[in-house]
């Protein structure tokens, strides 16, 4: 399957997870950080300032198949991106989803932002309408600087 993320890069691959994984494909500004069993990075696909990605390494589809250590890790590295998101682009509110029909481990860390709240309801039927709002709508220069600067920053507090 062929994917474009917000800045119109194709990325060709049989599991978006895995290959950013493993390193075949890369998101906008790459991987923010790494851990043992996981990666965090921006969604490449939905240019929302702070939409963040915690996807495994390897091919699993469910919470349920993670050792105690991996899920113990997995924890930590929420904690963290969570903490980050709200330190570095003073994200207030985040909906945490894990969705297992994709086929690949993946957690969103979904931003919830002001301008949100007048054109969508604060429920989960409406993520779907969001996400395609954004693709279609959000996809400025200024929107997309925004983005890839918050990226930075995140890289940066991961790094200290």
């Amino acid at each position: 399957m062929i994917i474009k993320d917000f800045l119109n890069n194709e990325i060709e691959c049989e599991c978006i997870g895995c290959a950013i994984g493993n390193g075949q494909a890369t998101p906008p500004r790459g991987i923010i950080t790494e851990t043992k069993n996981f990666v965090l990075h921006q969604d490449p696909e939905v240019p929302i300032k702070g939409f963040l990605i915690i996807a495994s390494k390897k091919h699993i589809k469910s919470i349920a198949q993670l050792t105690l250590e991996e899920s113990s890790e997995l924890f930590r590295l929420v904690y963290r991106a969570r903490l980050a998101m709200e330190k570095v682009a003073q994200i207030k509110e985040v909906t945490i989803i894990q969705e297992e029909r994709s086929g690949h481990f993946h957690l969103w860390l979904l931003p919830r932002h002001d301008w949100m709240q007048d054109r969508f309801s604060n429920s989960l039927s409406s993520i779907r309408d969001m996400m395609g709002y954004c693709k279609e709508n959000y996809k400025t220069k200024e929107n997309i600087d925004e983005i890839l600067l918050t990226i930075d920053n995140i890289k940066k507090y991961f790094k200290e």
